[in-house]
């Protein structure tokens, strides 16, 4: 990715701080992480919002058995990656059945 040079204003207490923790020369890496950081907060936040309920209709989110179920079989495929697409079958095949 293509670095491109920005100014930008600091108090200099933050910049004092900033400086004893990305120690010297490493002020830009330091600053880029903590922007990077805070850009992946607020697009998390603003997804969460958008789809704030979008699960609401959904069986596997209306108990906590289901969400259980739900977390066991992602847990599952971690160890075994056919795992999780055999459980949704299952579920799908008790859903329909129910």
């Amino acid at each position: 990715m293509a670095l491109v040079r920005t100014t930008i204003t600091l108090s200099e207490d933050l910049l004092g701080l900033v400086d004893q923790y990305a120690g010297p020369r490493g002020r830009s890496a330091f600053i880029a992480d903590a922007v990077a950081a805070r850009v992946k907060r607020e697009h998390l936040g603003r997804v969460i919002r958008e789809t704030a309920g979008a699960a609401r209709d959904s069986p596997t989110w209306r108990n906590r058995e289901g969400v259980d179920r739900w977390v066991d079989e992602l847990r599952s495929s971690d160890r075994d990656p056919g795992a999780a697409h055999e459980g949704r079958a299952r579920q799908r095949v008790s859903e329909e059945g129910a």
